[in-house]
């Protein structure tokens, strides 16, 4: 009104009906008890009162538009900064699209990817230095939450030239090689150490390594076999330098958990981040091809977090 100098140009500026506008202005006038505008032929002006108001409406309306450009900026570059803890096989098989696809699908968090074997991965999840940690170990224990993701299949693997595979090769026939498996933390040794114990037969140890990459070196020259999971050694099953086989009597199983310290706080955005993380999962079952079978589809409630 103060910039048209005309009460009728003024309401059809804001839209708003003449006499519902001075019936406002005349509001104001008496709530505080003073005089703002002037009216005469030429229009209106303001009164000292109203140029002493409208100085400080317009110092207000500014700081009104500031404080929206500065929230809506800090929304915008803010992003929640999540420290994902993967295992080896993970890593090779979707681990650049972790990366890649997070920044596209959920721009407003960025992962920090730690990789390291499982029992590793859940010791830093409990000192606090990851937040969520996609590992094969879990024990029952009540400072972590753990949901199931995923069943997978291990396979036994030897080097290329080798004169030992079976297809599939049973799990007595695995245990006599010269197996290359990681320390006794590990839940395949586990696995492989507590089946022979159930059927009284020994397992051969030829190497204790806490390296993936130095027991696929051994394997590929020959001088050990071992137990894995697909994913560790899917490139060098392509190129052809180790050969694979399930194993039977029994089949060796492992579960991907989920896992989340207790009490926990919660991301800001928290549905859209495990949104993404199940799809994620899907496609690492679908990379498995026949060793990796889907579980726990309602792992992740609507409202995006992790069932206790």
């Amino acid at each position: 009104m103060v910039e048209t100098g005309n009460i009728t140009r003024a309401s059809e500026r804001m839209n708003v009906a003449q006499t519902a506008l001075g019936q406002q202005i005349r509001q104001l006038e008496q709530g505080l008890g003073v005089q703002l505008l002037e009216r005469h032929s030429r229009g209106i002006s303001l009164t000292e009162p109203g140029e002493v108001l409208y100085r400080h409406a317009l110092a207000i309306l500014s700081s009104i538009d500031l404080a929206r450009q500065e929230v809506i900026a800090s929304g915008a570059q803010r992003r929640e900064v999540v420290n994902l803890g993967v295992t080896p096989s993970i890593q090779a098989l979707i681990g650049p699209e972790l990366l890649l696809d997070a920044r596209a699908e959920i721009p407003h968090f960025s992962f920090r990817i730690v990789e390291e074997l499982s029992f590793i991965l859940v010791d830093a999840l409990l000192r606090g230095e990851l937040d969520l940690a996609l590992a094969y170990e879990f024990q029952k224990r009540p400072e972590v939450s753990a949901v199931p993701l995923m069943e997978e299949e291990l396979l036994f693997v030897a080097s290329a030239g080798s004169c030992v595979l079976e297809e599939p090769i049973s799990f007595e026939a695995a245990i006599r090689t010269n197996l290359a498996l990681v320390s006794d933390r590990d839940i395949i040794w586990r696995m492989v150490h507590d089946e022979a114990r159930r059927q009284g037969i020994p397992v051969n140890i030829a190497f204790e390594v806490q390296s993936m990459p130095a027991i696929k070196t051994l394997v590929m020259r020959g001088a050990a076999t071992s137990i894995v999971p697909y994913g560790v050694v899917a490139e060098e099953i392509q190129q052809g330098l180790v050969v694979a086989c399930p194993i039977c009597e029994p089949t060796l199983k492992r579960t991907l958990f989920l896992n989340r310290k207790t009490g926990a706080s919660s991301f800001i955005q928290e549905k859209s981040l495990f949104a993404f993380l199940d799809k994620m999962i899907d496609r690492l079952t679908e990379r498995m091809g026949p060793y990796g079978r889907r579980i726990g589809r309602d792992a992740f409630q609507q409202r995006g977090e992790i069932k206790p």
